[in-house]
């Protein structure tokens, strides 16, 4: 719920610097407060929310293209930009739309009748995409040392989403009702003239009591499908695969307080799905409870609790990858104090549990990621990931009324996640043969050191943010295969600067970036490993936008200006830069 109330908010301000990917993810969230439900904390928040920093379990019912993912939920170095803030009147409708050269169409748009009374509406439609040339992103070998992950050659191809849909919401005197139901569609097109052909549903039923009473709830019931049929054109033959994935889960979260200062926690969350391919099928459920006693005093405020946490699953199809067999019991402390209220504020950790990988989320990660070969993923979806536990300690506040920061450090340890590697496929006919490399996934451990900072300035002039983020990954060895994946970069984040004059005429620079990664003993699909490295990328663009009334202004943006393979998909890269310009209409 609250990605979809953002990015209606983000709409509504129509920014002058376009998001990536701006999407109405509908989303069930369990967010640990450190005060009582009611009490909302006035910091900045991350701008890339990362379960590893923040470790919230929420469970994401949107099919493509989740704009933020942490590194617990498979691209721990994906980057995004957030959009600029510029000033807008709130309206009944809104429209940004712009194309240019290359081709990377997008129109975003909400629709919010006036509606008397207790009752809300919100209609939707988010469209992105983009056609040309990729570079054909492979394993190169030197003549010495490493392979490396580089273009060689381009080929044409595609990738398209959209999101439609609506969301409905009752006020009742002591509770907040919504009903939220969207329609995805995903076509891409890459090497190998593969290509997802995917489309599904989703649907949300919220209800969120809102007062000061002694109890307080937030339960939501969702559901969401989809299905893909994946299409791969090799050299000598076709392969025409279909896959589903059915999902229906419940979130809740309980508070009872019984004192003024104390309260009880419980937090309960179950899903079930099923997924088919066409060796077989699979049926998983995932449990979490998470009962915790909350003590508040003041600015201090400190929540103890157990985790437990548990996926069970039968399948009956070829390549099945059995579940990792850890604990069930996991640790939930967290600390929150105010030192100087709205000026600085302190945290800390202690977590651990359990993620359910599904499907939709491998698909989220990376909207060209076919299962051409199947049983790389087959077998890990639905699969588990262990995170031991993940320790840290934060800060974050604001200075004078201008600059807003937030910044975390940890350490945490994952067992059977899953991270990038590079596979190959090897294709023969009766008069050529030739050896494809492709981006796969493998389950592997390792631990992780990262440490995020996160600063917003907002000034009459000037409207500046970055995000800098620090992830050592350690992965560990395996008996059969060696580490057999390529880990994080050292170093990522992104910076927007935008300058104004009289809030009319906008102007600014944005970056994205990533330092290169290492990969060590990465597994191909027919019994070589090689040692390669992925190397780093900064993309560079510049934003305008032009205001000629409160209700339509004209707007342009430049992105990749350096030309550089920009892989913020493992193996995946448009090529060349791109200019985009459009309209914002808000009425």
């Amino acid at each position: 719920m609250r990605r979809y109330i953002s990015f209606a908010a983000a709409l509504m301000a129509c920014a002058a610097v376009n998001a990536q990917n701006l999407n109405p993810t509908v989303q069930v969230t369990n967010d640990y407060e450190g005060k009582p439900m009611e009490v909302e904390k006035k910091n900045v928040g991350m701008a890339v929310p990362d379960s590893l920093l923040k470790f919230d379990w929420n469970f994401n019912y949107s099919v493509f293209d989740n704009p933020y993912k942490g590194a617990y939920e498979f691209s721990p170095y994906k980057i995004e930009m957030k959009p600029g803030a510029t000033v807008r009147d709130n309206g009944m409708f809104y429209l940004r739309a712009g194309a240019g050269y290359s081709l990377h169409p997008e129109a975003q748009a909400v629709f919010t009748p006036k509606i008397k009374g207790r009752f809300g509406l919100s209609v939707y439609d988010d469209f992105n995409g983009y056609s040309g040339l990729y570079h054909n992103v492979t394993a190169i070998q030197p003549a010495s040392g490493p392979y490396t992950i580089g273009p060689y050659g381009d080929y044409s191809g595609y990738g398209f989403s959209n999101r439609a849909g609506t969301t409905l919401r009752y006020d009742a005197p002591s509770a907040v009702i919504t009903l939220d139901g969207g329609f995805d569609l995903l076509r891409t097109k890459d090497v190998l003239a593969s290509g997802n052909n995917a489309m599904g549903g989703s649907a949300v039923l919220r209800a969120r009591s809102i007062g000061q009473s002694r109890f307080l709830y937030d339960v939501s019931l969702g559901w969401n499908g989809l299905g893909n049929k994946v299409k791969t054109q090799a050299i000598s033959s076709a392969f025409d695969e279909k896959y589903e994935e059915y999902d229906a889960g419940l979130d809740a979260r309980l508070v009872y307080r019984f004192a003024d200062r104390h309260s009880l926690h419980f937090e309960p969350s179950f899903h079930h799905v099923v997924f088919r391919e066409q060796a077989g099928s699979a049926t998983s459920e995932a449990l979490d409870i998470v009962p915790s006693y909350a003590f508040s005093d003041g600015p201090f405020s400190v929540r103890l609790g157990v985790r437990f946490s548990n996926v069970w699953r039968n399948g009956d199809y070829s390549g099945e990858v059995p579940l990792y067999k850890g604990r069930r019991f996991y640790p939930e402390a967290r600390m929150y104090y105010e030192a100087i209220p709205e000026r600085l504020t302190l945290t800390a950790k202690f977590v651990g549990g359990q993620r359910f990988n599904t499907y939709h989320s491998y698909l989220e990660s990376n909207r060209h990621l076919s299962m051409i070969s199947s049983w790389q993923y087959g077998g890990m979806t639905g699969d588990v990931t262990v995170n031991t536990f993940d320790a840290g300690i934060g800060v974050s506040g604001r200075m004078r009324s201008r600059f807003q920061y937030s910044a975390e450090a940890g350490y945490a340890r994952f067992y059977n996640a899953p991270m990038d590697a590079v596979g190959s496929l090897y294709f023969a006919s009766l008069t050529s043969s030739s050896t494809v490399y492709v981006p796969v996934i493998n389950m592997v451990n390792y631990d992780l050191m990262y440490a995020t900072f996160k600063g917003d300035y907002s000034s009459d002039r000037i409207d500046a943010s970055a995000v800098f983020n620090l992830r050592y990954s350690d992965l560990h060895p395996e008996a059969e295969k060696g580490y057999s994946a390529v880990g994080l970069p050292l170093f990522s984040g992104s910076a927007s600067f935008v300058y104004n004059w009289n809030r009319r005429v906008f102007a600014g620079l944005v970056a994205d970036w990533a330092t290169g990664r290492e990969g060590e003993n990465v597994y191909s699909s027919y019994g070589n490993t090689f040692d390669c490295r992925v190397p780093g990328w900064v993309d560079l663009g510049v934003t305008a936008e032009y205001r000629l009334n409160k209700r339509f202004s004209l707007w342009a943006e430049g992105r990749n200006l350096l030309n550089q393979t920009v892989m913020r998909n493992f193996m995946v890269s448009e090529k060349g830069p791109y200019f985009t310009a459009g309209i914002c209409l808000n009425f």
